[in-house]
């Protein structure tokens, strides 16, 4: 029997598994989805601690009817996803447990890791041979779907099935059987990750339920920008992206959407360097106007800010950090 198959028998026959032969439906999700990715600088040993229970009832307070996981699963250069279930997988668990007990949804949003090999994020991972684009396709399938099942069993609202991958996209067919896998034992909704500058040429959102984003979207170069000058930026930007929106008939999500401390925030949102010119201010417009979009916006569904840490011992500063006063504060002030 295959690993998959494996995975499948072992959960099926656990109590505690939804995997079943009429479908458990699951909620339907928030109208908006408030969303707050956290994060963690290890395999997810913080998602279980004290620390990460707080994280949630802090978000919480904020305002946020959301949060986002991601689990992560290790990449090799020809073309292997390496994953191990570690205590029953209860750095994943426990933490959707405990949203459900705090009345929040969850989006999971598993994560290859990348580093440590020649690719230098997501969108560089390509293969030269069809064995090697075999392995990556197999073997995520395979890891994929054993996420679903835990996103079924611990009712997940929202699933996606992968993000940024440039050059696997290339592959729809791929893609549209990943996905058949995953429906067939998850039975919420689905989205992927089109990076802000790519999302157009995926060739399989009639198969999901949202388009989702990656919404570091380039906004103005001006050094230090004005709230007025971002705000301008955002309305161009999304009457472009409802025309695509409508076109496809289906709502859009912001899988990602932060902003560093950094005096290019507006201008390369993407950029991971933290400091500059008003670096604190730029940061905070940026936040202002993202914030107020799906209030004026319905074709948007939501957003997952990028990203928050659980206060654990010895956490070092990460950059876009979402826990600062003046960042709390804009959070607050749009979703309280």
């Amino acid at each position: 029997m295959t690993r998959l198959g494996n995975v499948r028998l072992r959960l099926a026959v656990n109590a505690c598994a939804l995997v079943v032969s009429i479908p458990t439906l699951l909620a339907a999700g928030p109208p908006v989805f408030k969303g707050v990715t956290v994060s963690c600088q290890t395999w997810g040993r913080e998602w279980q601690t004290p620390e990460m229970a707080q994280t949630l009832d802090e978000i919480k307070s904020l305002g946020a009817n959301s949060f986002a996981i991601h689990p992560y699963a290790r990449i090799t250069e020809d073309g292997h996803v390496l994953f191990r279930t570690i205590d029953e997988n209860r750095h994943i668990t426990v933490p959707l447990d405990w949203a459900r007990e705090r009345g929040l949804s969850v989006m999971m949003i598993p994560h290859i890791a990348y580093w440590g090999t020649k690719f230098l994020w997501r969108g560089e991972i390509t293969f030269e041979s069809a064995a090697e684009w075999d392995n990556f396709f197999n073997d995520y399938e395979t890891w994929i779907v054993e996420m679903a099942i835990i996103a079924q069993a611990h009712r997940v609202d929202l699933f996606c099935v992968g993000l940024e991958f440039t050059y696997a996209e290339k592959f729809p067919e791929r893609w549209l059987k990943i996905i058949a896998a995953v429906r067939a034992v998850y039975y919420g909704k689905l989205t992927y990750g089109g990076n802000w500058n790519e999302f157009e040429t995926v060739k399989f959102w009639d198969a999901l339920d949202y388009i989702g984003v990656l919404a570091y979207f380039p906004l103005t170069k001006t050094p230090n920008p004005t709230k007025q000058e971002i705000a301008e930026a955002w309305e161009k930007r999304c009457a472009e992206l409802e025309r695509f929106a409508k076109r496809k008939g289906k709502q859009m999500i912001f899988v990602e959407l932060g902003y560093n401390e950094s005096a290019k925030a507006a201008a390369e949102p993407w950029n991971f360097k933290t400091g500059g010119e008003n670096a604190v201010e730029i940061q905070a417009r940026c936040m202002d106007v993202a914030l107020a979009l799906p209030e004026k916006h319905a074709f948007l569904a939501g957003v997952f800010l990028w990203k928050w840490f659980p206060e654990v011992p010895s956490r070092e500063q990460e950059n876009f950090r979402l826990q600062t006063p003046s960042i709390k504060a804009i959070m607050a002030k749009h979703w309280k």
